[in-house]
């Protein structure tokens, strides 16, 4: 009779061994046998510990979220204010990703697309994950820090299918570029919809003064300059501009 730690070792064997095939060829080219050859064991052995390929599955990525939502928690204590813990998350959550690529190809080129994702354990986790965005969205709303307007279940789907995009685009190119790129840039045009505007400031925080006219006047801060010599400076620079 096996003991309990050869059923472990075989169960892990057979986790990484269908891991390292799902990653490779998909989940839909890969079999049990090919699976059970890797592990080193027979089809009938595979049987004892999942029902199938579909089962493992689920069973690979439920480990991994787990593992992710135990750090979250440490990741994001003792920093002050919504934006910065959005940024840390995003931050944070690409860099595991790059850390276990063979679990994120299996979320996100073959779990998210399978129709029982939504009904398993796994999908209830990723949901609690994702839930620490929801309470980012709601403490920044409190605080005033973003719009008073602001949905947090629309605000946590934006940025979450934002993350997803950047995931999904760069495992189907082969991960041949950083994760990384343009991701600041990426994260400041996202959150600009998230934050409330300040008086006298538009979106990237500058104040911005129109110009106004008055009898003839055209007034902008302290300068005023009459209609007819605004005219006659465009009229010059037109003309300079043929030369």
């Amino acid at each position: 009779m096996a003991s309990k730690g050869n059923k472990e070792d075989s169960r892990t064997r057979i986790i990484d061994s269908a891991k390292r095939l799902f990653a490779e060829q998909g989940f839909v080219k890969t079999t049990v046998m090919d699976i059970s050859r890797q592990a080193g064991l027979s089809e009938a052995a595979l049987y004892e510990y999942f029902q199938g390929k579909e089962d493992l599955l689920l069973a690979i990525p439920q480990l991994w979220v787990s593992e992710l939502i135990a750090d979250l928690n440490g990741q994001l204590f003792g920093i002050k204010g919504s934006v910065n813990k959005l940024r840390k998350f995003l931050w944070w959550n690409l860099l595991r990703i790059e850390q276990a690529p063979l679990d994120a190809k299996i979320v996100y080129l073959s779990l998210k697309t399978n129709a029982n994702f939504l009904n398993t354990e796994v999908y209830a986790n990723v949901k609690r994950l994702y839930s620490n965005l929801i309470e980012i969205f709601e403490e920044g709303r409190a605080s005033g820090e973003m719009r008073p307007d602001l949905n947090p279940y629309l605000a946590r789907d934006i940025f979450v299918g934002t993350m997803d995009h950047i995931v999904t685009r760069w495992l189907l190119k082969g991960m041949t570029y950083s994760i990384f790129d343009n991701l600041e840039e990426t994260f400041s045009i996202m959150v600009d919809g998230f934050k409330a505007v300040q008086p006298g400031t538009v979106g990237n925080g500058q104040d911005k003064e129109k110009p106004t006219q008055e009898n003839g006047v055209i007034k902008k801060g302290n300068e005023k300059m009459n209609l007819v010599e605004s005219e006659d400076v465009s009229r010059q620079s037109t003309a300079n501009f043929k030369l």
